[in-house]
């Protein structure tokens, strides 16, 4: 599962919620050396209950696929959030220790007075320790909601990223390959959003993630933040898939697309990049053919497709040449 997808399910609390916790539950009209010993369990219960998210972030964390630890690390201190996990482990530790040491204080008691400061004294001791990680509960709550806002992608599936110019098709052709309808997430520290569909292809489940916006853009032209993002994208593993304009009304000329193509690679890394000419229904085969002639002789790639990206049938061939000639595992 993606981390996003995981983080979503991830509630980290405050220190204050976790007292309220407490308070809520504290036991009443009982005896009062069985009073202090439910109060102490009690509290050891919530700390462990309301602290296992913090735990399974940090292991969350430790895990992260490059692609989103760097989109995480852009905004926080990975160090830092490493601290803040070890704060909240210290906590649980002590809380477990606390309730064996102190309720075997409370059996050996002498007296009522005695019971309510041993069940104090411990309560204290075991809170204590927990309100030192306020901070860094209030940090892993922000980083929690900030990783379950990125891009739902699972690192562990076969990945096409398609790039171009704008209006080339990209949102099109995605749609046309996707099962379902694609899931539309906003990129971090830009104001641009990613667009993931899922296809099937020959059995096997395919992410297609369009970047509209950020592949299309000089990185000169973006500030330290955005490129920071946009460079993110060169560990998202799997082939590219470049859609080409052809038509009058291109947002671009053929020479500004070519350019534009090498600025991917650029971004993107030594990876296969599958050209294809897109609008053949509109621009006819002939026109098609004259441009990927042209795009060959100005980037140097040896082979450009002709494509239509509202058919699904054309759309997919050209997504199982990007699959087989990409990187990852074999594609039958």
């Amino acid at each position: 599962m993606d981390p996003a997808s995981t983080a979503k399910r991830i509630h980290v609390p405050t220190y204050e919620e976790v007292l309220a916790r407490i308070k809520s539950r504290y036991p009443h009209n009982v005896p009062t050396r069985e009073r202090e010993r439910r109060s102490l369990e009690l509290v050891r219960n919530v700390i462990i209950d309301r602290t296992e998210p913090v735990m399974a972030l940090g292991r969350l964390l430790r895990d992260l696929h490059p692609f989103y630890r760097e989109l995480v690390s852009i905004s926080f201190d990975l160090g830092q959030l490493e601290s803040d996990v070890r704060c909240v482990a210290k906590a649980r530790r002590l809380a477990e220790r606390m309730w064996e040491t102190y309720r075997y204080r409370l059996m050996a008691a002498e007296g009522e007075a005695e019971a309510r400061r041993i069940g104090r004294e411990g309560r204290g001791r075991m809170m204590s320790q927990l309100k030192k990680c306020s901070r860094s509960l209030l940090r892993l709550k922000e980083v929690a909601k900030f990783i379950a806002g990125l891009p739902g992608i699972d690192l562990e599936e076969p990945i096409v990223i398609v790039s171009g110019p704008p209006n080339a098709g990209k949102s099109t052709f995605v749609s046309t390959v996707s099962s379902a309808k694609p899931e539309v997430a906003p990129y971090p520290f830009t104001t641009k959003s990613v667009i993931v569909g899922h296809a099937e292809v020959e059995g096997r489940r395919v992410q297609v993630v369009d970047t509209p916006g950020l592949l299309d853009r000089p990185l000169e032209e973006m500030n330290e933040v955005e490129r920071r993002a946009v460079a993110a994208l060169r560990h998202l593993p799997g082939p590219v898939i470049f859609l080409v304009d052809p038509t009058d009304e291109a947002y671009m000329g053929l020479e500004a697309q070519a350019g534009l193509a090498k600025r991917v690679l650029g971004v993107m890394g030594d990876r296969p990049l599958i050209m294809a000419v897109n609008k053949v229904d509109l621009v006819g085969r002939g026109r098609a053919e004259e441009v990927a002639r042209k795009m060959k002789d100005l980037t140097g790639v040896a082979k450009v497709y002709l494509m239509t990206a509202t058919s699904r049938d054309s759309a997919l061939e050209v997504l199982r040449e990007a699959l087989r000639a990409g990187p990852s595992a074999s594609w039958p």
